[in-house]
């Protein structure tokens, strides 16, 4: 996923409608109007996300972009001064290629991120793990890659997906969280939020108000996940989280941080 900056294509446009202002009898020394041009066409065709998305009009661009590099070369065949040959060799070529550019921007693979209720959709997309409490980089490190995850994927309208990187985050904290209230007890052979549950009512470890929403929780929307058949809706995953976010909560307060020197250091 790259972040791409709208107005900067405006600024390539601008830089290639600006081409009218080279008349001739101008001078060659530092002319800013070819200068922007050609370095517009060099970025957005060689060192841009877009690039590679621009076949058609490659080659059109080419053509524009060699005729600006001979206007701005300097020789001892070259006079100083524009001819009327080169504005009109310049004019021609960047009519054949502007319109051909604008059609193919316009049929970029681009796509609007909506706002998702409450949530900033920068949050989302670059911090997902914001989402969760700050203390849980601190207290079950390993948990941060499905967090940030979990923001992306409501951001993009995947319900499913994020829903799936909640329970990560639930099972991750909800692992040491057992470690810590049961003073290192054998894990339940079958890690799920409901033997977890089930285990912790069972030896009197942690909070009763943590087992009794983590069974709520895996009773009623972890466990139907499982099953292929069920697909969330776009929301699902946002009242999903909230619960979750609550759980989790609850659990990273009594749990000590994780030491730096076995901390696990996430994947960014």
């Amino acid at each position: 996923m790259i972040r791409i900056r709208i107005p900067w294509m405006f600024d390539v446009i601008n830089a290639i409608n600006d081409l009218d202002n080279v008349k001739e009898g101008e001078t060659r020394i530092a002319w800013p109007t070819l200068f922007n041009a050609q370095n517009q066409i060099e970025t957005v065709f060689f060192k841009s996300p877009y690039s590679s998305h621009l076949r058609v009009s490659r080659e059109l661009a080419n053509d524009l972009y060699q005729h600006i590099i001979e206007m701005l070369g300097q020789g001892p065949d070259k006079k100083e001064s524009v001819n009327s040959f080169e504005v009109w060799m310049l004019t021609y070529k960047r009519d054949a290629f502007k319109p051909v550019f604008i059609s193919e921007v316009s049929n970029f693979p681009s796509f609007l991120v909506v706002e998702k209720e409450g949530y900033d959709v920068n949050l989302l997309i670059a911090d997902g793990a914001r989402l969760f409490p700050t203390t849980l980089s601190a207290k079950a490190p390993e948990a941060l890659r499905d967090a940030k995850e979990v923001g992306k994927a409501i951001a993009f309208e995947l319900p499913t997906a994020a829903g799936f990187h909640i329970f990560r985050v639930v099972e991750s904290v909800l692992k040491r969280y057992w470690d810590h209230v049961t003073n290192g007890k054998p894990r339940p052979k079958l890690e799920t939020i409901g033997t977890f549950a089930q285990a912790l009512e069972d030896n009197h470890a942690g909070d009763a108000k943590v087992w009794e929403s983590l069974k709520q929780l895996g009773k009623l929307h972890r466990n139907p996940l499982i099953h292929p058949e069920v697909i969330l809706d776009v929301g699902e995953e946002i009242e999903i989280l909230g619960i979750s976010r609550s759980v989790v909560g609850a659990m990273l307060k009594v749990m000590p941080d994780v030491p730096t020197t076995t901390a696990v250091v996430p994947t960014l």
